[in-house]
């Protein structure tokens, strides 16, 4: 089951004390805690997050625990929620009545069992914990069965189309509209509509549809083509057949192969500031087999770069439409700021919950650019190597067991200096695997291709052509990632609310503060006015939501910085209370002018400082005159 963030509790009631001892109770049960002293808190904290139990006292001030009650239930995001009633012992029987009346799903009589208290909690969290997971599990399968590279059918026991994927309608020419609620045959040529028959009721029968077959589509100029059908039960936790998988997977091996290229290389490699990349993707036996190799480039928030290349074993529609679907998953996780141990340990679990028989390695990279540090994951996967400025290589081994392999598996993090000029090669086997001679020769073969330096583009050109990547039997993948030696004038950067993102944040501000010329007192001070408003940003700006802040670094000419910050906009306070605490008045003090421009829809806060001694020929003042600031 994928993993979820813990159960939050929500407590409310207006003595401290009675807080402090109810916190110590549920503290065994590693939930989240959030408090509320009154009614009108507690409405608050629903209107923006979502809780697994309210415990509830009754007799408060103002307004008591069943009008808090009663309005908690009246709103459609928190109608749901389960109340616990806590009060006195001497209630009488109309107040437990009046409490179940206003939505409670138990009343506890102070003083209470530590244990019973509890115990209560702990179902309701468990309850919200699973449900959780289950609708991220739902998501994750919905994503995949959209991005899987084979057409897909969904259906009922007598073969009725439910869902149908993207894939299927541009394998048949067919939109959506005419495939969902038509038959499952009526995409195949009538003369394999009987055997689709047959299969369809063996599977609703006894849940099995047997091996995959080939079949025929009708194209668009009326000529059926080959395509490889399967169908698969998906049953209940009885193991009693529920609905229908048809698979449908094109045959035609030299479209399929043109078509898995253009797929699997991102739409363009990500702009990231200090960094270079080049990428190469192609099919093996010529451009004829198809197999499960990827890659993806994704720029992290905090200003870093996350690195993916996989490979499903095999060739052929299994393999690609494996592949497609861990691409994605991979991605999504990546996304989420997952570190590399904690993506390729949540990989494995995913591969392992398909039951998939298909081996797959994968390597998970993240460039930290402030530092120069890449922190990859291998996972069966061939060693990344590090070409460095002079022309020394590395090959840094160490691996983990492919996804899949062993159930569970503690991967170990490496790590790698990637500092400027220095450049790291990741791919996959087909590189440099050759039938009849050891893989040292292979990797022999790159290490002189590359060391001889280039842009990464050139390294990626050499590489192939040193090891006759053209003539491969397998998939060639290789990425190259080069830090640069500068930043430049212009950063256009995100921020997440992750830990990590907003110290790389930090980091990186203050290296590009350090290349235009600021002295160190200039780099502590506009470092320390943007941490401000970056957590303004996160806090107030998105209520620290799975969003992004968008934040400008820019220097003109004259030397006069500018720190831009934009949030998605979700304030509820009003603009003449930009902050709770003294955040705006500290950015005041440490920069020349402070703009704010505060709105529902979107804010933003621009900080401006004049540099005493700018770098102003582009050259970034020397290590020797300059301290670290992060």
């Amino acid at each position: 089951m994928v993993e979820v963030d813990p159960a939050r509790v929500l407590l409310v009631d207006d003595r401290r004390e009675n807080r402090i001892a109810l916190q110590a109770v549920l503290e065994p049960l590693r939930v989240e805690v959030v408090e509320a002293d009154s009614g009108e808190q507690a409405l608050r904290e629903v209107l923006t997050q979502d809780f697994a139990v309210i415990l509830l006292d009754v007799q408060m001030p103002g307004m008591d625990g069943i009008e808090t009650a009663e309005l908690i239930k009246a709103r459609d995001r928190s109608r749901d929620v389960p109340i616990i009633f806590l009060t006195a012992a001497e209630s009488d029987l109309a107040e437990v009545f009046a409490g179940y009346e206003a939505g409670a799903v138990d009343y506890l009589l102070k003083p209470f069992d530590p244990l019973v208290l509890r115990s209560k909690v702990k179902v309701f969290a468990d309850l919200d914990r699973h449900r959780r997971q289950l609708r991220r599990s739902d998501e994750l399968v919905r994503n995949a069965f959209a991005a899987a590279t084979s057409g897909m059918a969904l259906c009922d026991l007598d073969g009725l189309a439910l869902q149908v994927n993207p894939a299927l309608e541009r394998l048949t020419g067919r939109g959506e509209a005419a495939l969902a609620r038509t038959l499952v045959h009526d995409v195949l040529h009538e003369r394999d509509r009987p055997q689709l028959a047959e299969r369809l009721l063996a599977a609703a029968t006894h849940g099995d549809g047997g091996e995959p077959w080939t079949a025929h589509v009708m194209g668009d100029d009326g000529t059926p083509f080959p395509v490889t059908v399967t169908v698969v039960s998906v049953r209940d936790v009885h193991g009693t057949p529920q609905q229908l998988l048809v698979q449908v997977a094109d045959e035609r091996d030299r479209q399929i192969a043109a078509t898995l290229q253009r797929a699997l290389l991102p739409d363009r490699l990500p702009s990231i500031v200090g960094v270079s990349l080049a990428a190469h993707i192609a099919p093996g036996g010529g451009g004829t087999r198809v197999g499960g190799d990827w890659y993806d480039a994704i720029a992290l928030p905090g200003g870093r770069l996350g690195v993916v290349v996989g490979d499903v074993a095999g060739h052929g529609v299994d393999a690609a439409a494996r592949m497609g679907e861990l691409r994605s998953v991979a991605r999504a996780y990546a996304l989420e700021g997952h570190a590399p141990v904690a993506l390729v340990e949540r990989m494995n679990g995913y591969h392992v919950g398909l039951g998939a028989d298909l081996m797959t390695t994968m390597l998970f990279a993240i460039l930290e650019i402030d530092s120069g540090t890449l922190r990859f994951v291998n996972a069966g996967h061939p060693p990344p190597l590090i070409v460095r400025p002079d022309g020394a290589t590395e090959i840094v081994h160490g691996a983990g067991p492919p996804l899949g392999v062993m159930d569970t598996w503690r991967y170990e993090e490496r790590v790698a200096s990637l500092r400027p000029g220095t450049t790291a090669l990741v791919y996959t086997d087909g590189l440099v695997e050759r039938r009849g001679e050891r893989l040292d020769a292979g990797l022999e073969r790159l290490r002189e291709a590359v060391a001889r330096g280039g842009s990464p583009e050139a390294m990626v050109a050499a590489a192939l052509a040193a090891t006759e990547a053209d003539r491969a039997d397998d998939d060639v993948t290789l990425v190259a990632v080069r830090g640069e030696a500068r930043l430049g004038p212009v950063a256009r950067l995100k921020l997440s609310p992750d830990a990590d993102a907003l110290t790389s944040l930090r980091r990186l501000t203050a290296r590009w503060l350090r290349e235009t010329g600021a002295e160190p007192d200039e780099v502590h001070d506009l470092v320390m006015a943007a941490n401000e408003a970056w957590q303004n940003a996160l806090e107030h700006g998105t209520n620290f939501a799975r969003t992004t802040v968008d934040v400008d670094l820019e220097v003109d000419p004259h030397g006069e910085v500018s720190i831009t910050v934009r949030d998605a906009g979700s304030r509820d306070r009003s603009p003449s209370d930009p902050d709770r605490g003294r955040g705006i008045e500290l950015m005041r003090a440490l920069a020349d002018e402070v703009t704010l421009e505060l709105a529902p829809h979107g804010s933003t806060v621009r900080l401006r400082r004049a540099l005493r001694s700018p770098a102003l020929d582009g050259a970034a003042r020397p290590a020797s005159d300059r301290a670290a600031t992060g």
